[in-house]
């Protein structure tokens, strides 16, 4: 599983057990990512729990660079462990995405600084409310779910077990997918310079955050046919988003 010979110190077999428990640790990660990166267009309350686990996931992802530049590949059907061939396989496929995703990590947190240092002034700044959006770029990294749920896809011996898994993966999709949209909502209201805002009008601003996420996630389940909610938009920016959504859904 760790291959050490000559020309091949330190490679890592695709399908080894130390690469499948990367995986495993990598998607725990991801899940975490998916959940608190989009609650930060709420207000959420600082917390060291938080900012532990937000250097843990960036320095994990940083690792992930050096890891997959030190694992091998499947190339029609045979495995090459050649560390030039791994690396520009690597650079053909994720390298970009990985980077462009690590320095966001490291533009959010220059922005968290400044915020931290100027507090009122920031959360008045229209384009500093604007620049959460920037955070979405770290959903990137969703696309690379599917490559580490075949991890726990090849555990499985049985069609049934195979089948149930099929339908659980499909139901954390579309909760995944409903959390991003009601949290997207709140930042689409909350980015709107003046009081003519789907928050305002609903008096949303004033409740607690276990209101307001549940509100908005009620309002994205019902963008599915599932109930109704009596939220509308009241300007262009929402107007538009709610017929993406609409249309995506």
């Amino acid at each position: 599983h760790l291959i050490t010979t000559r020309g091949r110190c330190c490679l890592f077999h695709p399908g080894g057990r130390r690469r499948k428990a990367w995986d495993i640790m990598g998607m725990c990660f991801l899940l975490y990512d998916i959940f608190v990166i989009p609650l930060r267009f709420f207000d959420v309350p600082p917390s060291m729990l938080l900012d532990a686990m937000g250097w843990a996931t960036m320095l994990f992802w940083h690792a992930d660079i050096f890891m997959s530049f030190s694992t091998g590949f499947f190339h029609q059907g045979l495995l090459e462990m050649s560390r030039c061939q791994i690396a520009k396989h690597y650079a053909q496929t994720w390298l970009i995405f990985d980077l462009i995703v690590v320095s966001v990590d490291w533009i959010m947190i220059w922005t968290d600084a400044s915020a931290q240092s100027t507090a009122r002034v920031v959360r008045l700044s229209k384009n500093i409310r604007l620049i959460r959006f920037l955070r979405l770029v770290r959903m990137i990294r969703l696309a690379k779910m599917s490559r580490m749920t075949d991890t726990f896809e090849d555990q499985l011996q049985s069609q049934a077990a195979m089948i149930q898994y099929s339908i659980l993966k499909v139901l954390a999709f579309m909760l995944i997918l409903n959390h991003i949209v009601a949290c997207v909502w709140f930042g689409v209201g909350g980015a709107s310079d003046d009081d003519l805002n789907w928050i305002k009008s609903t008096g949303l601003d004033s409740r607690t955050l276990a209101y307001q996420y549940t509100t908005c996630m009620h309002w994205a389940l019902a963008q599915l046919g599932v109930g109704s909610v009596e939220i509308e938009p009241v300007n262009t920016f929402e107007r538009i988003f709610c017929i993406l959504v609409v249309f995506a859904s």
